[in-house]
């Protein structure tokens, strides 16, 4: 591997934790890598042009927290905006909850293969659910955690020192079948995400909640406005000061809801990577 291109969007810090393992990794192997972090607002024109030069020797690495049981929207958009490729490899990258990994390596997977990128690897990494930060013991606490971090820098291994590493699409449709088909009778319908409602009598228009929106959807007129990019990360209502963001659904009955799915659909292993 000549080059490698590091692209992801990470609202609670997991995927970009992975990203940035898979970053140092690839430097370790000599490879020269470009990072793109979606969720700050960053410009991917640039990089798009770099990868409409690709090469067979480059890869190109996309990771997406999971919500919904799928990758996140502007993930999907970067990949729905990548130049046909002439050979670059790709790798998907997943960060989830504890909860249900669902389809977001397999549909990234698809999405990057439909484009012309060949599947080198995959990964799934468990990193703490990102909507129970009021609770003192949230499923996945301490991870993305050392021994996570190894088996990312596995694949990287086996990646970078194997040119002839391939991964069938197929090896990403993990779930059970009742699960996998659920899912993916959502992907053509609109992105849905929990309601949220502003206190004005606490709200203060910081604009807290603006500065930490990773895709620019909040707006004051004059309290918080949310805008169809929303796709429900709660970046807003974590870093409220004031608690003026209220969830449509009481934060303690989505806890309750997110533990019973671990104990329902029991997902092994918590990380995995595949190649």
């Amino acid at each position: 591997m000549k080059n490698a291109y590091v692209v992801y969007c990470s609202p609670a810090g997991s995927t970009g934790h992975v990203a940035q393992v898979i970053a140092d990794e690839l430097k370790n192997q000599s490879v020269t890598v470009t990072m793109l972090d979606l969720g700050a607002n960053g410009d991917s024109a640039p990089l798009l042009r770099q990868l409409a030069a690709a090469k067979e020797t480059d890869c190109l690495f996309v990771g997406s927290p999971v919500y919904s049981n799928m990758a996140v929207p502007p993930v999907m958009a970067f990949i729905d905006a990548l130049p046909a490729a002439a050979g670059c490899k790709a790798v998907p990258f997943v960060t989830w909850g504890g909860a249900c990994s669902g389809i977001a390596l397999w549909q990234m997977g698809k999405a990057l293969a439909d484009k012309g990128y060949p599947l080198a690897g995959a990964a799934k990494v468990l990193g703490v659910h990102s909507l129970m930060w009021p609770s003192s013991d949230p499923v996945g606490k301490g991870h993305p955690d050392a021994d996570d971090d190894r088996l990312v820098a596995d694949l990287i291994g086996r990646v970078a020192g194997n040119g002839d590493t391939s991964l069938a699409l197929s090896a990403l449709d993990y779930q059970p079948e009742s699960v996998s088909a659920e899912v993916k009778k959502k992907l053509d319908q609109p992105w849905a995400t929990i309601p949220k409602t502003v206190d004005v009598d606490k709200c203060t228009a910081c604009e807290a909640c603006v500065s930490v929106c990773p895709v620019g959807a909040v707006s004051l007129d004059p309290t918080p406005v949310f805008g169809q990019a929303c796709f429900g990360c709660f970046n807003c209502v974590r870093e409220c000061p004031e608690d003026a963001i209220v969830s449509g659904k009481p934060l303690d009955k989505l806890d309750a809801m997110i533990r019973g799915r671990v104990t329902t659909l029991n997902e092994t292993p918590p990380t995995q990577i595949f190649v």
